[in-house]
């Protein structure tokens, strides 16, 4: 009766330990693929500011007899004040500059490259060094600042830098939109494709339209869309899968919202 009982509970332990095992290779890989959401212009503008807090932090934290110093940079001798100085007159552009209509890629790319430069010399700068800690916690911010304009922290100089704005992000999804509804009239004047077909190609067609239209809304409101862009990404493929079986002589606007698509999904981070 015991070994019964034991055989039972060495069973239910070992189809535990699959199941966790099971779990855990299957959550993993998600998570590494998981994409971070694209941050709003509102977000955008509270990180850049958090740059800029923590530039004064760490400036505010330095020694004041080595502030007055000189150091040895890569391409020679540089004066820490004037370097300081130039690195807050980069934040504040920065922060002057971004707008609804300009995402300030140019400027974003001064100043993480500053940010580089001081993060090379820090690293190689004793632990207990005054405003180390202050710099650490700015690195944080550079990072989720790069994050956001499709780069790396630390940054390399020949790195593109590249910020689409809830506008013309908003402006992509509504081409779609426009594009996808052309390629519906394209679909009603073809005759060589027959009306079942047709009209369940129609009815894929006006819920992508539905789709970009709720990614143009969303964003416009500076909400996430992420989800919804994923949405739009598959339904394109489902209406492609209708075109690769029923060719039409126009493509131009099919062919445009592909194009568009593969922009939107830059400016979300996805791989096209």
């Amino acid at each position: 009766m015991k070994s019964t009982r034991s055989s039972r509970i060495i069973a239910a332990r070992a189809q535990t330990i699959l199941l966790v095992t099971a779990l855990s290779l299957w959550t993993l890989p998600a998570l590494a693929q998981e994409q971070p959401e694209r941050l709003s212009d509102k977000d955008v503008k509270a990180l850049i500011d958090q740059v800029d807090v923590g530039r004064d932090k760490f400036e505010g934290n330095l020694d004041g007899d080595f502030k007055g110093s000189t150091v040895q940079g890569a391409n020679g001798e540089i004066k820490v004040s004037g370097a300081l100085q130039d690195y807050q007159d980069s934040t504040q552009k920065l922060k002057d500059r971004f707008t609804a209509d300009y995402s300030a890629s140019a400027e974003v790319a001064t100043v993480l490259k500053q940010s580089t430069s001081i993060d090379t010399f820090m690293q190689r700068s004793a632990s207990d060094m005054k405003g180390r800690s202050e710099w650490d916690r700015q690195t944080t911010n550079l990072k989720q600042l790069a994050d956001a304009y499709n780069t790396t922290f630390p940054f390399s100089a020949d790195a593109a830098v590249r910020r689409m704005n809830d506008k013309e992000t908003a402006n992509v999804a509504s081409t779609i939109a426009d594009a996808a509804n052309r390629f519906k009239s394209d679909l009603d004047k073809d005759k060589t494709i027959l009306k079942p077909e047709k009209d369940i190609a129609k009815k894929d067609v006006e819920m992508l339209i539905k789709q970009a239209d709720a990614v143009k809304s969303r964003t416009s409101d500076g909400k996430p869309a992420t989800g919804e862009v994923r949405q739009v990404v598959e339904q394109v493929a489902k209406v492609q899968t209708f075109v690769d079986a029923h060719p039409i002589p126009t493509m131009t606007n099919w062919q445009a919202v592909q194009t568009s698509l593969g922009t939107l999904q830059q400016a979300f981070g996805l791989t096209p």
